[in-house]
């Protein structure tokens, strides 16, 4: 693990982080900053898109269907990482050839 320079703070939120870490909420200062940084990367964790032909996706999406018949659109976009979108004309394309049921 590698520190990373010093942080200029307003003398209000250098009182304030020391109020929380007296209030018991973090360790000290340093303890805060490093949960901050972490929530704030969560934010920006990247999608790789994946390239996929319109037959491939259309299978992945019915493969995840047959092992999870129970499952939502939304988290079959996620577990192959596309949008819902697609996912949802896929979806209304395999029940007009009746693969899956709605």
């Amino acid at each position: 693990m590698e520190a990373v320079s010093g942080v200029r703070l307003a003398e209000t939120e250098r009182e304030r982080l020391e109020q929380l870490v007296k209030l018991g909420y973090y360790l000290n200062v340093a303890d805060f900053l490093r949960d901050a940084v972490r929530s704030k990367l969560r934010e920006f964790e990247f999608v790789v898109p994946r390239k996929l032909t319109t037959a491939k996706t259309k299978s992945e999406v019915l493969r995840i269907i047959k092992q999870k018949p129970n499952i939502y659109a939304d988290e079959v976009a996620s577990e192959i990482g596309i949008d819902i979108g697609t996912v949802i004309n896929l979806i209304e394309e395999l029940i007009k050839e009746k693969q899956v049921t709605a």
